[in-house]
């Protein structure tokens, strides 16, 4: 019972700080207010005692791993291939000078040296996530989004791979490089081959029951749309059970299904549509737990520590690692030879700025925990990786805002969404009204349609409740034909869409839904049976 209270407040608080969003601070990142409510929840003893306590391993397998998994998908593989010495680039080379260099940095503070590569190792992986918090309402240059996201989704894996190798030379008081090494090369190697593997039996077997002839029947399309949402969780764990990474696994597998989506999404356009929705769901559901769980951590990690002597070296430390890391993906943006000459020396300003730490970083972080590092170094890591985390939101959201140009604010684009959406609604209900239809379905038409531009009162519900249910049944022959007039409605609105489109282009975005929701709205209609 505690865990489902648990889970339930967790997706209440997400789905609040969305309405908290859409309602009263549309000019700030949904991310962040899930941020801040969590932070109120670790603050009040009621609530804060129905958390559970943070665990690593189940929040890498049940929430990063689907992230990067849906991520993966919605990335192109071809863009990988082309870029591969890059994205290797960035991955490996990028991430082992930064170790390098914030570890050194660190270890002025005279702390040890294999401790100082702990910190600057769990500081290395980037989160995606969170750079979408940081330039909300900006655009992002295209070239610069593209190294940010291949970056986050292939980098934790080397993080983790030299967080090992640092804690192997703490606790054993020797490294061991070449071994480090080798188990790169087996975990990165075999966890794309993993997740290729277990990807491409998945992707046949689906692909044989769409061309089976029970593919169009609602029971076999149930577990096939079961099986794509386990996929992430089934290939994360086998992959850390055989000690390849999971994470690469998973996203190795999103790019596979990527390429299915591709070349499938006819063979069965209410799977391919239903998947796609629900996955959109699920993501904006863990980027707010994400977030969420960030400022339950916090909290309660800073309760843990007494301001002292050490809190003050540990928040310097945060401040030396977030520089450090920093400046090399600034240098090194701008000197790659893989980069060099693709990006501006404001574009490789901005990719420094978008290397955002977050779930990741804090996850490697309490992995500690169980490694046998002492509770003060333990400490120490955490509160100066919170700081790290702090400063890498903090800095780029205050620096985007003039850097970066201003993206069609949220709202105006929804204002004039509303205006185009009303003025469709007018046009359809004026076209209605040239033709005949008996007074009963052209009522109920007239209150539909008003409710797509939000021009029904709660009593204008409750009167039309009652006037349903006094109905009685109607005929197939009455239905068809009510339908047919709902779809000859719809029929005329995208008519209106189609006319205006060209005139509004800086909103295509808005309209596009729009457009979705009347295809919707058909449907519905086709279906009407069911």
């Amino acid at each position: 019972m505690k865990v489902m209270i648990f889970i339930g407040l967790i997706v209440f608080a997400v789905a609040l700080a969305t309405i908290i969003q859409q309602r009263f601070l549309q000019k700030i990142s949904v991310n962040y207010i899930a941020l801040v409510l969590g932070i109120a929840i670790a603050l009040v003893p009621q609530t804060n005692i129905l958390i559970e306590n943070f665990n690593s391993e189940v929040f890498l397998g049940l929430i990063v791993a689907p992230l990067l998994f849906f991520e993966g998908q919605r990335t192109r593989l071809y863009s990988i291939l082309r870029s591969w010495r890059a994205i290797v680039g960035l991955t490996v080379v990028m991430i082992v000078i930064a170790t390098i260099v914030a570890g050194l940095g660190v270890h002025a503070f005279r702390l040890s040296l294999p401790l100082s590569f702990i910190l600057a190792a769990v500081s290395t992986p980037t989160d995606a996530t969170a750079t979408e918090s940081v330039i909300h309402g900006l655009k992002l240059p295209k070239k610069i989004s593209f190294y940010l996201k291949d970056e986050s989704l292939f980098n934790d894996a080397s993080g983790i791979i030299l967080l090992n190798m640092a804690v192997e030379w703490y606790i054993h008081k020797q490294l061991h490089v070449v071994e480090a090494i080798v188990d790169f090369l087996y975990s990165a190697g075999g966890g794309i081959l993993l997740g290729i593997l277990i990807a491409a039996i998945l992707v046949f077997l689906r692909q044989a029951s769409f061309r089976s002839k029970y593919h169009l029947a609602s029971d076999v399309r149930m577990p096939i749309e079961v099986l794509f949402f386990l996929t992430p969780f089934i290939i994360y764990f086998i992959a850390e059970e055989i000690h390849v990474s999971g994470i690469i696994a998973v996203v190795a597998a999103g790019l596979l299904h990527n390429v299915e989506s591709e070349r499938s999404r006819l063979t069965n356009a209410s799977i391919f549509y239903s998947s796609h929705q629900f996955s959109q769901l699920i993501i904006d559901i863990l980027n707010g737990v994400v977030f969420l769980l960030l400022g339950i951590i916090i909290v309660r990690s800073m309760r843990e520590d007494v301001f002292n002597q050490q809190t003050i070296e540990a928040i310097l430390i945060g401040i030396i690692l977030y520089v450090a890391n920093l400046a090399v993906r600034l240098l090194y943006c701008r000197f790659s030879p893989s980069i060099k000459g693709k990006v501006s020396s404001k574009g490789a300003l901005i990719f420094s700025l978008g290397g955002i730490h977050g779930a990741v970083t804090f996850a490697l972080a309490y992995t500690l925990r169980e490694m046998s590092v002492n509770i003060a170094d333990f400490h120490l890591i955490l509160v100066s990786e919170i700081v790290l985390i702090l400063l890498s939101l903090i800095v780029p959201t205050i620096a985007f805002r003039f850097i970066l140009e201003k993206d069609k604010p949220d709202l105006d684009q929804r204002k004039e969404v509303n205006r185009v959406r009303k003025a469709m609604v007018h046009y359809a209900l004026k076209q209605m009204n040239q033709i005949y239809l008996p007074k009963k379905i052209r009522k109920q038409l007239e209150f539909d349609l008003r409710t797509q531009m939000n021009q029904t009162s709660i009593k204008d519900f409750i009167k039309e409740v009652k006037y349903t249910v006094k109905q009685k049944e109607l005929t197939d022959d009455q239905k068809e034909f009510r339908a047919e007039v709902y779809r000859y409605a719809f029929r005329q609105e995208r008519n209106y869409l189609g006319k205006i489109a060209q005139q509004e282009q800086e909103y295509r975005h808005g309209f596009l839904v729009l457009y979705r929701e009347i295809l919707i709205a058909e449907v519905i209609f086709l279906g009407d049976e069911e």
